[in-house]
C-alpha cells in the first residue's frame, strides 16, 4: 500500500462518497489538478485522477508500446541486448583475442 500512496496528493474513504463528500472530491480534482487514492477497509482500490493527467498517461503508454512493436519487429533485433549494440566492430576472432590479461 505505501508504494501506491507515494504517487497520490490525498487519500479519501468508501465511506466519504457514501456520505454525500464525492462532489468535494470531484471539484478538488478538477480545480486543483490533484489525484485522490480512495480507500475501502484501508486498502487502495482505486485512485482517481484529472482526466489531462489520464489521457497523457494514456496517450504515453500508446506511443510506448508502439516504439516497443516497432523494435520488435525490426532486423536490428537480432537477440542482442543492449545501448551499444550496432556502435562497435566486433572482430570474427574475439574468441580467440588475447588481452593481455594473463599466461594464456
Amino acid at each position: 500500500m505505501a508504494d501506491t500512496m507515494v504517487y497520490s496528493n490525498k487519500i479519501a474513504s468508501v465511506s466519504e462518497f457514501s456520505q454525500g463528500r464525492s462532489g468535494k472530491i470531484f471539484n478538488d480534482v478538477y480545480d486543483n489538478n490533484v489525484e485522490y487514492l480512495v480507500l475501502k477497509n484501508n486498502a487502495p482500490v482505486a485512485v482517481i485522477v484529472p482526466v489531462g493527467e489520464y489521457d497523457a498517461t494514456m496517450k504515453r503508454i500508446k506511443e510506448l508500446e508502439d516504439r516497443l512493436k516497432a523494435y520488435a519487429s525490426t532486423d536490428s533485433f537480432s537477440g542482442r541486448i543492449g545501448v551499444a549494440e550496432g556502435l562497435f566492430e566486433v572482430p570474427d576472432d574475439f574468441d580467440d583475442w588475447d588481452m593481455g590479461f594473463g599466461d594464456d
